[in-house]
């Protein structure tokens, strides 16, 4: 039994190369799109380029604070309150436990 030529009855030949058959409107062409980054700079020069996902505005408030206080950068004492509190957590003196929340578990079921 032969096999049969999918191809036949279009009356060309098949590329050897897959990407030859791609025509050239699907070729990658890059954008010429002119985008205003103004919004982002502003932010940065302002000192508000941190963000803290699940985070509440009070906490948020309370790390600035301290920052001011301690006149160092938002995310050194960040960091200094996760380092310190994955140390507590390695000693023991920290405990967390989770509960079921909407659809997942949560340290925060109230929330």
């Amino acid at each position: 039994m032969s096999k049969i030529d999918p191809f036949s009855a279009l009356g060309t030949d098949v590329p050897e190369e897959p990407t030859e058959a791609v025509p050239e409107v699907l070729e990658y062409r890059p954008s010429e799109a002119q985008r205003n980054r103004d919004w982002e700079k502003k932010r940065r020069r302002a000192g508000r380029v941190a963000t803290y996902r699940g985070i509440p505005q009070h906490l948020q408030a309370e790390i600035k604070r301290v920052a001011e206080d301690r006149h160092v950068p938002i995310g050194e004492v960040a960091r200094a309150f996760l380092e310190h509190g994955l140390a507590a957590y390695g000693r023991g003196e920290l405990t967390l436990e989770p509960a079921f929340g909407p659809g997942k578990l949560t340290l925060y079921p109230g929330d």
